[in-house]
């Protein structure tokens, strides 16, 4: 094999060529006088730019295109052995090299920089190759993403510069590289190459044993064999755009993220164990811009919301990307759009997923991006499995989009101008945000239907139809499964979501006169809904009916009846306002807080509430919460008037202090609740003399009710008072659970629980 500087009369043909990892070492090898050809399976950038460096590529895999040989074929592990381009080459007797033979040929060639890890490879490494171009030392670099400020993903620089590469462990090919320094962001499970976690530490102990100097996190140091050259460091945290201290030196970058400053950190270390000073590096990150779709800006939606793509596709970088997209809204919410990639990682961590997307104000999930799989292969997995795993008492709702043009809608529809879109995934789901940035009009991003398929999209036209005044929003046998936590029911007779009182005042005059009984709804939680469906209107609030402003001046927080109470609870403590933190325990909607006076940890809603408007077929009113005929786990208001807006009267106070508050509500919660599946939340009122008596769930407990099945509904194993869907439970399953409930609890202590869950439509309870 010739020399990573001689590649003169060497033909090299990359199977997947346009990919991230291929891509950057076509281009090296078009630099090293390679001839250089390809295929991929479509068009993009990335090709164009390939081609127009003299490569040669063809769209398609197809054994007919395969060059005249000999060849030397470039392949990754995601180019399956059938791929008709490769087996021709092999029954030809070509060469084949995976990727990461090619690129430890370069590393024989240059000093290197290697980065592993499970996250945050690509980042800190265009970090390294980012200070390094600054502080004028010529490096090369092979990295999975665009250096944005540099404007390319490879790069062979000086023969005396440094080369940074990034170290995939996915398929083992980081334990070809032995690099003169490596460096480990973090090692969690993410691809199927390993039998546990013991077998992927013993791998990355491997990887560190051949590498001249490591530099990790302290907590990673147990993975490093005995003689390894260690620097460990205790990774910061904070946010760099103020300003985070490391020891002593400062992190400032130009991107958020706490998880960015602790990439910034080990970036920091690598370089100092190439002879670079740690206060020059420092200084040398001060205007790092990113990664290419690292939290990277694409421009503004016509709403003005700040549009931001994102590679993240495991749950952790999900999560990290999320409260880095927090930190960048600063007083606006966050809409997150995911596109799973792989149906065998959504199938292992749908619920993960779920717990991470939900710290999102709004978050529209899009169909599974299959990459090497097939949907046959996985025939029970979709992106609805992550919605069926949702937190109940998350503070975003699963949305469904079925393409891309209806997440770019909903998202446009659901952001306003001081908001984040964050549009994430590894497969092609940048192109969302793209559209986003495009659109010139309102009239271009519509609200998007986020029904399941088989709904009848805003139709004005339904057999049957009453009245030609019908009001537009209004939708015939809308599926109302998906519009409660626990995820039973049948369909709604009509259903709308409405973005503004006077729309709520219509659909409310319209089912009076035609004689319907309206129902509003929140998030979906409290509620069982029956399995024949409900007849008349379900409404649910929406749009500025679902967001939350301040003055803070005043200290006040207005909520739409439809926002999440978790969601304004915590937007109140960014605003340093305190009263309502117990509001990040209750799951449901503002309004639907009201309509149930509810409370939580001690707290009270009735103690903050300053005024209700609420919206009846009559007109909106304010009204005092004194006339609200407030009661344990109840009020006076009635199906045909709903809050559409609810006023809250604050104490000012420290952001840290409430938001360490908010924390520890958070972590009881999380200690003491199910998670990652399908419930409503507590199903029953705890019983008189409480709170000087024991609480429902504690009678369950004690009447041997803590797991107890019937059909798929079951009493939750980790809190009795709570009834889970373990699959395919319907709503008179669950009722039929509870009073078999009921009836243990009243034979061992003499009370008849009642229930806390509201229904919607004809659930029959027997004990009613």
């Amino acid at each position: 094999m010739t020399s990573a500087t001689s590649w003169a009369g060497r033909h090299l043909h990359f199977l997947g060529i346009g990919g991230a990892g291929m891509s950057g070492l076509a281009a090296i090898a078009l630099t090293r006088g390679a001839t250089v050809t390809g295929s991929d399976r479509a068009d993009s950038a990335t090709v164009a730019a390939l081609r127009a460096g003299g490569a040669a590529i063809t769209i398609g895999h197809d054994a007919s295109a395969l060059p005249g040989g000999p060849l030397e074929i470039v392949r990754s592990t995601a180019i399956t052995d059938e791929n008709p381009e490769l087996a021709a080459a092999v029954a030809r007797g070509d060469a084949v090299l995976h990727r990461s033979e090619l690129l430890a040929e370069l590393v024989v060639d240059r000093r290197t920089i290697a980065v592993a890890g499970a996250h945050g490879k690509t980042t800190t490494s265009s970090m390294i190759a980012h200070a390094l171009h600054g502080l004028g030392l010529d490096p090369s670099w092979v990295i999975g993403g665009t250096v944005r400020s540099l404007g390319r993903g490879a790069h062979w620089g000086g023969d005396d510069g440094w080369l940074v590469i990034e170290a995939d462990e996915s398929d083992r090919s980081f334990l070809r590289l032995h690099p003169a320094i490596s460096v480990v962001t973090n090692i969690e499970l993410d691809h199927d190459a390993y039998d546990g976690l013991e077998e992927l530490e013993r791998c990355f102990g491997d990887f560190l044993a051949g590498s001249g100097e490591a530099v990790l996190p302290t907590e990673l140091v147990r993975v490093a064999q005995p003689g390894t050259a260690v620097t460990a460091i205790d990774l910061p945290a904070g946010d760099p755009l103020t300003g985070v201290p490391f020891g002593d030196l400062e992190i400032r970058l130009a991107v958020p993220g706490s998880h960015n400053a602790g990439n910034a950190a080990l970036a920091i270390e690598a370089l100092a164990q190439a002879g670079v000073d740690r206060a020059d590096a420092a200084r040398a990150l001060v205007d790092f811009v990113g990664a290419g779709r690292r939290f990277e800006p694409l421009g503004t939606a016509p709403s003005g919301a700040r549009v931001v793509d994102d590679y993240a596709h495991h749950p952790t970088e999900v999560a990290a990307t999320i409260e880095a997209a927090r930190v960048w809204a600063g007083e606006g919410r966050v809409v997150a759009v995911f596109q799973p990639h792989l149906f065998s990682r959504t199938r292992d961590f749908a619920a993960p997923f779920a717990e991470a997307l939900a710290a999102a104000d709004e978050a529209i999930l899009l169909p599974i991006y299959p990459a090497r799989e097939t949907q046959e292969q996985f025939p029970e997995t979709t992106s609805g499995s992550i919605e069926a795993a949702w937190p109940w008492h998350a503070q975003a709702e699963a949305r469904l989009a079925p393409d891309f043009d209806a997440a770019a809608a909903l998202a446009g529809s659901l952001a306003g101008p001081a908001d984040v879109i964050i549009v994430m995934g590894a497969g092609d789901v940048r192109a969302v945000g793209e559209r986003l940035v495009a659109a010139t009009t309102e009239a271009q991003l519509v609200h998007a239907d986020d029904s399941a398929p088989g709904d009848v999209p805003g139709s004005s036209e339904v057999s049957g139809s009453v009245g030609t005044d019908r009001p537009a929003e209004l939708v015939a046998d809308h599926p109302m499964g998906r519009m409660s936590t626990v995820r039973t029911g049948g369909t709604a007779q009509w259903f709308a979501r409405l973005d503004d009182p006077e729309r709520v005042v219509a659909v409310l005059a319209w089912a009076r006169a035609e004689g319907l009984a309206v129902h509003a709804i929140g998030s979906g939680s409290n509620l069982l809904i029956a399995d024949d469906g409900v007849a008349g209107v379900v409404i649910r609030l929406d749009g500025e009916l679902g967001a939350t402003r301040f003055d803070v001046e005043r200290h006040t927080l207005v909520a739409g009846g439809g926002s999440r109470f978790p969601q304004a609870a915590a937007s109140a403590a960014r605003h340093g306002l305190s009263g309502i933190e117990f509001g990040v325990s209750i799951p449901g909607t503002v309004g639907g807080s009201v309509r149930m006076n509810a409370n939580a940890y001690g707290g009270a809603l009735a103690e903050t509430l300053e005024w209700v408007e609420v919206a009846t077929a009559d007109g909106v009113q304010r009204r005092d919460p004194a006339t609200l005929g407030f009661s344990y786990r109840h009020s006076a208001l009635t199906d045909g008037e709903v809050v559409v807006r609810a006023a809250f009267k604050l104490t000012p106070s420290d952001p840290a202090t409430v938001k360490a508050a908010l924390a520890d509500l958070r972590d009881r919660r999380k200690a003491t609740q199910p998670s990652g599946i399908k419930t409503f939340g507590s199903t029953f009122k705890n019983p008189p003399p409480w709170p000087d008596g024991p609480t429902a769930g504690q009678l369950l407990d004690q009447a041997g009710c803590r797991g107890l099945e019937h059909g798929a509904a079951r009493l939750s194993p980790v809190h009795a008072n709570f009834v889970e869907n373990t699959g395919t439970a319907t709503t008179a399953e669950i009722v039929e659970l509870m009073q078999l409930a009921r009836e243990r609890v009243h034979e061992a202590h003499g009370v008849w629980l009642e229930p806390e869950v509201r229904t919607l439509g004809a659930v029959e309870l027997p004990w009613v």
